[in-house]
């Protein structure tokens, strides 16, 4: 009831605000115009969102505050403190792109120019107007609820979920800030290169309104993005490990990287291809200074961000969440590195293929020849250094090589590329197969036949390769965990706990034993004796029952047992099994089919290293479900395929 109340007041309270708050910006706006362009029509229509809009805010706001100074609860509310982080976002960015025109529009006239250096619809003037407008007003109410957040945190500590939102708060106006830095940089760099040597770049220099636009972004994006990256850093430094264990800080700092070095990676390619294209003899296309600019400032906020990486990883050790990011970071440099050489490689083979049978390079295989040999370069470059880093730690025994091969990533990564390159292989045989039964059936063929399949030829190849390949690691990584796992089996001693019939504890012996036979088992009876139970559960290194194993009586166990499992070191599996005098709260009444089945598969999590964690069993909606969604997802599939191989022969 408390939550659809907080719902309802927010979502009045935002509606109300921002249409109140853009209603009195659009009417102050007119009434600084000199030339009342604004018709009457549209002066009413503001007034009159005022005159509704504010009372409805101001209630609703007033109600709301009576309820959070009233209440601490309600005052540290995840939905209070959403509305109030989302609401000073929504006001700061209009600022922001304000004050960026707000500069635009000082330099235009303090370099002299007229009202006819016009700024979109607007002249310089009326732009400087009605940004200041603007930024007063969402400056004020930005004020306003930055202090209510304040003095929230303040009067109550923040949970995992409010610190969230702020995280997300303070890292998506610092890569506001660095996009308006870099998009400004990036154009005024190459404004400066071409004022250096010859070309066609060189006459057309920059119009004056596109170097103060730099200028403004530039001016507005730095303050934006050291404030709130300066923010994050004194948390960072603080006492807080939360701010140190944060996976957001690390999505920030990872996305940065990978955005900087696939920029600087795709424009190095355009640069080395212009360059192979110069050693065939060939005139590249384009000017070497566009990519070069690019390169550059990609460069420099790499540099600074991989090194904030580093500063990060010496200070405070890495958690799983943090873990988690890194890895997919990595695999997704490399699966980008990868798909580029493999593009690389196989245009390469479709090349010499296609010389061989045309017998000699004509201009236009020289440059897919250097455009291919370049995407080569690249992609390897990019693909080998993480690969390298994964491959390590996926080598590694213990814990850490355990959850690098059985991450989510690495399996996403190994068994997308296996199925993208059976995928090649199946339409590039297609339709190698059916030219060649063509050719059988009498069909004449128009041109070279060799030079015809060259394409499909070297993409079939190299996807057959890149599937031996990425098929070995899998099985490496299979070969690995059933190492791992024997030995960890061979350390782990469980003790089977069968009070009352002893059936349940019966059957889950029998399954683990039938699943993993290099495990050390015990069951123990209530009716055996206490003194070889006792021997037992000394060496046991995992209990596992069903739950009425912690309870003395009829269907438990003796008192003596009882005192003997609760005084043990080890870790215990409690197993929610019926009753008919007990009943459980909050969890499902499962068959005993599934709750044996369950608990294998648990302790063979824990056997492996891995977290302990249920797994829910699907209904037949479900599997409908995913049946059809795979029988959509196969015939999608297939008509591309076909489709493909289709337009390549016919």
């Amino acid at each position: 009831m408390a939550t659809i109340r907080r719902w309802y007041i927010l979502l009045v309270c935002a509606v109300s605000l921002h249409a109140t708050t853009w209603a009195t910006i659009a009417l102050l706006r007119g009434v600084l115009q000199t030339d009342g362009r604004d018709p009457v029509a549209a002066v009413a229509f503001q007034l009159a969102v005022i005159i509704i809009g504010l009372p409805i805010f101001l209630g609703h706001w007033i109600w709301g505050q009576r309820l959070a100074s009233g209440d601490l609860e309600e005052r540290g509310s995840p939905e209070r403190r959403f509305y109030l982080y989302a609401t000073m976002a929504a006001l700061l960015w209009p600022a922001i792109f304000n004050g960026v025109s707000l500069v635009q529009a000082l330099l235009t006239l303090i370099s002299g120019g007229s009202e006819s250096d016009v700024t979109g619809w607007f002249t310089p003037t009326e732009q400087l107007l009605r940004s200041i407008v603007a930024i007063v007003v969402l400056g004020l109410l930005w004020w306003y609820h930055h202090r209510i957040v304040s003095a929230d945190r303040a009067a109550l500590p923040e949970t995992d979920l409010t610190a969230g939102f702020r995280r997300f708060y303070l890292f998506a106006f610092s890569t506001t800030g660095l996009i308006l830095v870099a998009s400004a940089a990036t154009s005024l760099l190459r404004w400066l290169l071409f004022q250096f040597g010859s070309g066609p770049e060189l006459t057309g220099s920059l119009p004056l309104l596109s170097i103060y636009d730099d200028i403004a972004r530039l001016a507005i994006g730095v303050p934006v993005w050291l404030i709130f990256w300066d923010w994050a850093q004194r948390l960072f430094a603080g006492p807080d490990e939360d701010e140190h264990a944060s996976a957001l800080r690390k999505l920030y700092l990872y996305a940065i990287v990978f955005v900087t070095v696939l920029a600087a990676v795709t424009n190095a390619t355009f640069i080395l291809a212009g360059l192979l294209q110069q050693l065939l003899g060939l005139s590249p296309e384009g000017d070497l200074r566009e990519p070069l600019t690019i390169i550059i400032a990609s460069g420099v906020f790499w540099v600074y961000h991989a090194r904030v990486l580093q500063q990060d990883a010496a200070q405070s050790s890495e958690v799983p969440r943090q873990a988690a990011v890194r890895r997919t970071y990595l695999y997704l440099v490399a699966a980008i590195g990868l798909a580029a050489a493999l593009v690389g490689g196989g245009g390469i083979l479709s090349v010499i293929i296609r010389a061989f049978a045309e017998r000699g390079f004509t201009d236009l295989l020289s440059t897919q020849l250097a455009w291919f040999t370049a995407a080569l370069i690249a992609g390897i470059a990019v693909w080998i250094w993480p690969w390298r880093q994964v491959t390590a730690a996926a080598e590694r025994a213990g814990p850490e090589g355990s959850a690098e091969r059985t991450s989510l990533v690495r399996k996403i990564y190994l068994y997308g590329y296996l199925f993208v390159a059976t995928m090649v292989v199946l339409s590039g045989a297609i339709y190698v197969i059916a030219r060649l039964l063509r050719l059988i059936l009498g069909d004449p063929i128009e041109g070279n036949l060799l030079s015809d399949l060259g394409q499909a030829l070297a993409f079939t190849l190299l996807a057959g390769l890149t599937w031996l390949y990425h098929g070995s690691e899998v099985r490496a990584d299979g070969r690995a965990q059933r190492r791992e796992l024997a030995s960890r089996l061979a350390a782990l001693r469980v003790a089977i706990l069968a009070p009352g019939d002893g059936t349940f504890g019966q059957a889950v012996a029998s399954r683990l034993q039938q699943e993993l036979p290099g495990l050390q088992l015990d069951l123990i009876r209530p009716d055996g004796e206490v003194r070889v139970a006792s021997a037992q559960l000394a060496e046991a290194g995992l209990i596992v029952g069903p739950w009425t194993m912690a309870t003395s009586g009829p269907e438990g166990l003796s008192p003596e047992l009882v005192q003997l499992v609760h005084a043990s070191s080890a870790r215990k599996l409690l197993v929610p099994t019926r009753s008919s005098a007990w009943q459980w709260i909050g969890v499902e009444s499962f068959s005993t089919e599934t709750l044996i089945t369950q608990t294998v598969r648990t302790v063979r999590q824990i056997g492996e290293g891995e977290e302990a964690r249920s797994s829910r069993s699907l209904n037949l909606g479900s599997i409908l479900g995913l049946v059809v969604l795979g029988l959509v997802a196969l015939f999608v599939l297939l008509s591309l395929v076909l489709g493909f191989v289709g337009n390549l022969l016919f």
